[in-house]
């Protein structure tokens, strides 16, 4: 494992970036510390779920939650159907 410093990240930014996007991940110092960078898998599919697809999990809630949640003041959050 290399450690590079700032300004070698600096100066050689899209190799860093190469290497790190084949799956070996750079590791750059910047006062004492070490910043690891690395390819990341985002997740994707949620933003695609229609409007009211949790609806039914809100259909019939269970009693002592929803008592805990007006409690707490979040009742007014919930779905309504």
């Amino acid at each position: 494992m290399k450690l590079l410093s700032v300004s070698q990240l600096k100066a050689s930014a899209g190799q860093v970036l190469d290497r790190a996007l084949a799956g070996k991940p750079q590791y750059v110092v910047r006062g004492g510390a070490v910043v690891m960078i690395s390819k990341a898998d985002l997740i994707t599919g949620v933003e695609d779920r229609r409007p009211g697809y949790f609806a039914d999990a809100y259909a019939s809630p269970d009693p002592e939650r929803l008592a805990f949640e007006n409690a707490m003041g979040k009742g007014k959050q919930r779905i309504e159907r």
